[in-house]
């Protein structure tokens, strides 16, 4: 199937739907991915009805773990959802050249596509990120790419300008996944895309306005821990039930606040404590011992 084919599929796949950012099993107190937890959560997602996966982002604190358990994690992430799901690793990194590594090793496990954040830290112009975006696209050019849009912890977003130039200069570039919290920004970035390519709202509180403007589908990081508010209202969004879809949402925001802060750690935490055994955070990130899932449920109107 030629490029342009696989990011038609993908849009159809992915469209309508969510596709939770993957909390990543560790072993405590390590930077080590705890491979026989992988299956587990892509069971549970997959159960739950989500459209795809996003491997080794934020939520999956891919930029914490060395290259060598990126590599692992995306290895069991793609043998675990094989010929079920379509699976997006994420090979975006501080240099170039790690993330072309990435790139090839993540087109041998042949994903449905490969996603790419900015480097971090230090201001980067346009010229410099399409350098970057384009090393990454020509080692893996026969595998759909994402930009991965996300100015807030990056300090480098994708500009409307930059995105429709790499659209048009990329002959694999499947689109984007925004996190944006500025919906304004959104508004433009869908502007600026080609119809036939992708976008992918991040931005949770306001993923129903995204979803309105013409976003294709969501990726989520709460959506790893408690998909069911996610996988209804995109449902209730692509059926027409517009006033069911808000009261999703409203209910999604409710659940925003029971991180209290700790995104992360609380995610990770409600996972445990559904038995879905992922672990703690990285060392570097604050674990979370509060019981969060009972007053998750309580949101849902479910038991715990």
């Amino acid at each position: 199937m030629g490029i342009a084919d696989q990011i038609t599929t993908l849009k159809a796949s992915l469209g309508g739907g969510v596709s939770p950012a993957m909390a990543t099993p560790l072993i405590p107190g390590s930077h080590t991915v705890r491979i026989e937890g992988v299956p587990g959560i892509v069971d549970f997602l997959i159960g739950k009805g989500v459209k795809g996966l996003f491997v080794g982002g934020t939520t999956g604190e891919g930029t914490q773990l060395d290259d060598d358990q990126r590599r692992i994690l995306h290895e069991a992430a793609a043998s675990a959802a094989a010929g079920r799901i379509p699976v997006l690793l994420h090979v975006g990194a501080q240099r170039t050249e790690a993330a072309v590594e990435l790139a090839r090793h993540a087109a041998g496990l042949r994903p449905a596509a490969i996603v790419a954040m900015t480097p971090t830290f230090y201001g980067m112009s346009d010229t410099a990120l399409a350098r970057y975006f384009t090393a990454i696209a020509a080692a893996a050019p026969e595998i759909p790419l994402f930009l991965y849009d996300i100015p807030q912890f990056a300090v480098n977003g994708i500009s409307p300008t930059l995105l429709a130039t790499l659209a048009r200069d990329i002959p694999s570039l499947a689109g984007l996944k925004s996190s944006r919290v500025d919906i304004q920004i959104v508004r433009q970035l869908i502007d600026a895309l080609p119809p036939e390519k992708i976008l992918l709202a991040g931005n949770e509180s306001a993923a129903l306005g995204s979803l309105a403007l013409g976003a294709d589908g969501l990726i989520s990081g709460l959506s790893t821990a408690i998909p069911e508010p996610f996988v209804a209202m995109t449902r209730a969004f692509a059926a027409g039930n517009i006033e069911e879809a808000r009261e999703w949402q409203r209910t999604i925001n409710r659940l925003l606040g029971v991180l209290t802060g700790v995104r992360v750690g609380g995610i990770k935490a409600i996972l445990n404590q559904r038995g879905i055994e992922v672990g703690p955070p990285v060392p570097t990130l604050d674990a979370v011992d509060d019981l969060l899932w009972p007053r998750a449920a309580g949101i849902l109107g479910v038991a715990a």
